[in-house]
């Protein structure tokens, strides 16, 4: 079992043993999901949107730096 689905039973437990009924639980359970997204539409992987395009290969500076010690 995920350590993420352990805590989120755990979590449930816990605000059933203090009294919030089974509605108050389920919605909190329900507000740390991402929406369902498919990765592959008619048989092909789709893009990320966080992927560069095609032909680039440009790092953006300051983002894969080594921090220098003086």
């Amino acid at each position: 079992m995920l350590d993420i689905q352990r805590d989120r039973i755990y979590e449930a437990s816990r605000l059933r043993a203090h009294g919030a009924s089974e509605e108050q639980v389920e919605s909190l359970k329900a507000a740390g999901k991402q929406p369902f997204r498919p990765a592959f539409v008619a048989g092909k992987r789709k893009k990320r949107s966080s992927e560069a395009p095609t032909g680039t290969f440009e790092v953006p500076t300051g983002q894969f730096t080594i921090p220098h010690k003086d």
